[in-house]
């Protein structure tokens, strides 16, 4: 059912702030609670916990360069230093078939005042690329990074460019969805520092795809995000196209990892995050959709939040963050491909048989996706895209009134604690067996 209420229980929210970092915002905790936020190269701080910002500031490092790119993580290091890793592209000139976009971190020893000269994470011979504020540091002190690569050709000009898929919004022809058709394929792993970021590992067992089938049916994971359950028990969770989010368990600090298996939770093609609260219990912030919702263009149109008690089995107090739709808990469907129902191809080329009954027009659409989610004592941050097609929607209109006086292409909520628990005071579930609770005979 569509709903008028863009979240759940709204009156709870302690700020929401309206800004243009798209998705590229992660942040970390200084001292005295202070919060650094970065956003591609754009930095701001907190002195009230998320309720108010100071205005954007850029920092350098000891090479005189920008600090910060694409895929920006922030992660706290010993004492007061600070690591932040981003994506770097290939420099111009250079041959992106020889040289790849590779992972680079900078360090910073007095909370971000002043930084070094970045080290190189992955190697650059292959595209390499990491979601945004992923970078996690264990209780042992090991700073993990997941990362994910790229591979398979481009579409080029002998190609069949892959179709574009979304839907009429008042009659203009808008997309709706993201990577639904993309040519490549892509695999997940974990680099690893055990020296505040001054040199880097990978995981020892290979790159993680989804097997379901042996020597027949193979899936792509990317932009995989991770937390630690328990010292040393680390879990994953990665985006793919089977409508679950899937997840992978490293028993030994990121080491080495089990082959990726779904969760229960139904997803769109996008991706997730997953922290460890205060209590212990595990916060999931991702765009839960069901496959008609899918196939009727409703893509990356509802961001969730859901809690495991338990360390990642049972999945509780569904909340939407921000939705066009009423229900908070979709039942996953059966571990399928999903696309839209409505797709075209170039001119030229035949018009495709497609699903007449998820096709529609519709007066109004929106899209948010990429959430950033950073845990405090009392409340939680989510930073998420925001989007929404109105009126002539040639492209997405990033409305904050109907006058359109400002605009804006995202959202930074901050959220109390017990929201995520359905507005109780977070307690343990009695009937419910923790992760490492010894088996019951």
């Amino acid at each position: 059912m569509m709903s008028n209420i863009p979240m759940t229980r709204p009156e709870e929210v302690l700020a929401v702030h309206q800004t243009n970092y798209f998705h590229s915002s992660t942040f970390v905790e200084l001292i005295d609670q202070r919060i650094l936020h970065a956003a591609g190269t754009t930095f701001s701080i907190s002195d009230d916990r998320g309720l108010s910002w100071s205005k954007p500031f850029s920092c350098e490092d000891a090479d005189g360069n920008s600090v910060g790119g694409s895929g920006t993580s922030l992660v706290k290091l010993s004492e007061n230093g600070i690591g932040l890793a981003a994506i770097q592209k290939p420099s111009e000139g250079s041959s992106k078939t020889r040289r790849g976009s590779c992972i680079v971190f900078w360090r910073s020893e007095d909370s971000g005042e002043t930084w070094e000269s970045p080290v190189t994470v992955t190697p650059s011979g292959l595209n390499t690329y990491s979601y945004q504020d992923v970078l996690l540091r264990t209780s042992s002190g090991r700073i993990i990074l997941p990362v994910y690569i790229s591979l398979g050709q481009a579409a080029g000009l002998r190609d069949l460019k892959p179709p574009a898929s979304g839907k009429l919004v008042n009659g203009h022809w808008v997309s709706t969805a993201a990577h639904f058709f993309d040519p490549h394929f892509s695999a997940s792993y974990v680099c690893y520092s055990d020296d505040d970021g001054r040199t880097w590992q990978r995981n020892q067992d290979g790159e993680l795809i989804i097997l379901l089938d042996w020597n027949a049916t193979y899936s792509y994971t990317n932009e995989p995000t991770v937390t630690e359950v328990e010292p040393g028990r680390l879990l994953m969770f990665m985006r793919n196209g089977l409508g679950r989010i899937f997840q992978a368990w490293s028993e030994d600090n990121g080491q080495t990892w089990t082959r990726p298996q779904p969760t229960s939770l139904a997803s769109s093609t996008a991706p997730a995050q997953i922290r460890t609260l205060p209590t212990g219990h595990l916060l999931a912030v991702w765009n839960q959709e069901s496959p008609e919702e899918i196939q009727r263009g409703y893509n990356r149109t509802r961001i969730s939040s859901a809690i495991s008690r338990n360390g990642g089995s049972v999945w509780e107090f569904f909340q939407n963050v921000e939705s066009m739709h009423e229900e908070t808990r979709i039942e996953p469907a059966p571990i399928q491909p999903v696309r839209p129902a409505e797709f075209h191809f170039d001119p030229g080329i035949p018009a495709p048989e497609r699903q007449r009954e998820h096709i529609m027009s519709v007066e109004f659409h929106g899209r948010w996706s990429y959430p950033s989610v950073f845990v405090m004592a009392d409340r939680v941050l989510i930073a998420h895209t925001y989007s929404v097609y109105e009126e002539h929607p040639t492209r997405a209109e990033l409305i904050l009134s109907s006058r359109k006086e400002a605009r804006f292409n995202q959202k930074l909520k901050v959220l109390p604690l017990n929201w995520f628990y359905g507005g109780k005071e977070p307690a343990d579930n009695p009937f419910l067996p923790r992760a490492n609770d010894p088996a019951t005979p």
